[in-house]
C-alpha cells in the first residue's frame, strides 16, 4: 500500500465544505466555501445592473442578486464607460470580507490547467514562472496559431510539465467556452448566473504539480463526482470514504485541527511560541522564548534557531488560518546581521508553498518583519 504523506481530505460541517490539506498528521493548508449554490463564488459570471458610481473614489456598485451590492473599479473597464443603469456581465474577483463587499471585474476570465483565457486584455503572453528559454520559445509558436483570436490568452506555469496538443486542446476549449458566455450574456436579464465557478478546491487541486498528493479523500458523495471528471484527480488517487460508523472528520481530526487554529497562542517543538492578534488593521505575531532558553548557554544561535522554527510556523499558521493585508511578526531580536538575513530568506522560501501572493517587505529598525499577503477569502475565523 501506498504511505500517505501529503493528502487532501474534503468534509462538509455545517453550512460549509471544509477542505483540509495534511502534511502526515499536521494540518498545511485549509479551505472554506459555503455548499450553498447561491453564494457568490470568486469567478461566478452575473449579468449586474450598475446602481450608482462614486466619481470621487473612481468606483461604482453593481447589484448583481436582488440587494446583494457589489464593487466594481472603474479601472477594472477601461476603456468601457460605466453609468448608472447600464446592465452588463461582471465577474466575482475578491469576497466579501468583514464589512467590504465583494469585488467584481469587466474583464472576464477563464482559467484552466493550462491557460487563462481574458476578455478585455487581449493579449498573448507567457507566465514569467517559466524562466527556460526553450520553453519559452516552444509556447511563444503555440501562442502564434491564436494570434487572430478577439480575447487574451496567458499560458500558465503548469505549461511546462504538458505537450503542446494539451495545451492547444485546452486553449481551444476555453475560447468557445469565453465566447458563448459573452453571447448569452448579452441577452440574459440581470441577475442572471450566466456562467458558474469551479469550486475553489477543484481550482486549488488543478493549480497544484502532478503528483501533489498522494491521495485525495472525501465523504460526499457530490464532491467525488466533481473530482472524478478532474483530469488533475486521477483515479488511483482518488478516494470516497464510505464507512458511516467512524466519520471521516474524526479519523483524520479535522475539526479538532481547526479549532486548535483559532487559538491565539501557538507552541512551537522548541519550547518557544507564537501569539498570533489579528485586528482591524493589521495581525501581528509575536514570537516568544518561553522555556526554549532554560540551560543554554550560547543565546544567539539559540535566538536564531528559536526564530527559523517560527518563521516555518508563522508561514503556515498564515496559510492556515487565511490571514491577509499586512502582518508584522516580532521576532527575538538577535546580534547578528547574518542571522537576520538568513532568517528573511528562510521566511521567503516557506512562502513559496503558499498558494496565495505573499510578499516578505523587510525588517523594520524595531526588528519587525512586514509581510503582505492578497486578501482572496475571509480569514479563517471568520467563516468558523
Amino acid at each position: 500500500m501506498k504511505e500517505i504523506n501529503r493528502q487532501l481530505a474534503v468534509i462538509r460541517r455545517g453550512a460549509y465544505y471544509i477542505s483540509a490539506v495534511l502534511e502526515g498528521n499536521a494540518l498545511d493548508n485549509v479551505i472554506l466555501e459555503e455548499a450553498d449554490e447561491r453564494a457568490l463564488r470568486v469567478g461566478d459570471i452575473y449579468v449586474g445592473r450598475v446602481d450608482h458610481v462614486v466619481k470621487n473614489i473612481q468606483a461604482a456598485f453593481v447589484e448583481v442578486q436582488k440587494h446583494k451590492m457589489c464593487y466594481l473599479p472603474l479601472k477594472e473597464c477601461a476603456p468601457q464607460k460605466v453609468a448608472a443603469g447600464q446592465e452588463f456581465a461582471v465577474q466575482v474577483k475578491k469576497a466579501a470580507v468583514k464589512a467590504k463587499r465583494a469585488v467584481v471585474t469587466r474583464n472576464l476570465e477563464f482559467a484552466g490547467r493550462y491557460a487563462v483565457v481574458t476578455v478585455l486584455n487581449r493579449a498573448k503572453a507567457i507566465s514569467v514562472n517559466i524562466k527556460e528559454e526553450a520553453v519559452r520559445e516552444r509556447l511563444r509558436r503555440l501562442l502564434a496559431e491564436f494570434e487572430d483570436e478577439p480575447f487574451g490568452i496567458i499560458l500558465r506555469t503548469n505549461c511546462q510539465e504538458a505537450g503542446e496538443e494539451q495545451i492547444r486542446e485546452e486553449c481551444e476549449a476555453l475560447l468557445r467556452q469565453t465566447e458563448t458566455v459573452v453571447e448569452q450574456s448579452k441577452s440574459r436579464v440581470r441577475f442572471t448566473k450566466v456562467y458558474c465557478s469551479e469550486m475553489e478546491v477543484v481550482k486549488y487541486i488543478r493549480d497544484r504539480k502532478s503528483g501533489a498528493f498522494d491521495r485525495i479523500i472525501t465523504d460526499e458523495r457530490e464532491i467525488y463526482e466533481k473530482l472524478r471528471n478532474e483530469p488533475a484527480c486521477p483515479d488511483e488517487t482518488l478516494v470516497f470514504y464510505e464507512d458511516h460508523s467512524y466519520p471521516l472528520d474524526k479519523l483524520l481530526g479535522i475539526s479538532a485541527k481547526l479549532e486548535k487554529a483559532g487559538k491565539k497562542h501557538v507552541w512551537l517543538k522548541s519550547g518557544g511560541s507564537l501569539v498570533i492578534e489579528p485586528t482591524e488593521a493589521l495581525t501581528v505575531i509575536d514570537v516568544n522564548t518561553e522555556k526554549a532558553i532554560e540551560g543554554k548557554r550560547d543565546s544567539e544561535t539559540t535566538f536564531f534557531r528559536i526564530n527559523v522554527e517560527a518563521a516555518k510556523e508563522a508561514a503556515r499558521q498564515i496559510r492556515i488560518r487565511n490571514l491577509s493585508g499586512i502582518i508584522l511578526i516580532d521576532f527575538i531580536d538577535m546580534k547578528e546581521r547574518e542571522h537576520e538575513a538568513a532568517l528573511l530568506s528562510e521566511l521567503s522560501r516557506e512562502f513559496e508553498k503558499d498558494p496565495v501572493r505573499t510578499v516578505v517587505v523587510d525588517m523594520t529598525k524595531l526588528g519587525l518583519v512586514e509581510i503582505t499577503r492578497m486578501k482572496v477569502r475571509k480569514p479563517l475565523h471568520e467563516m468558523l
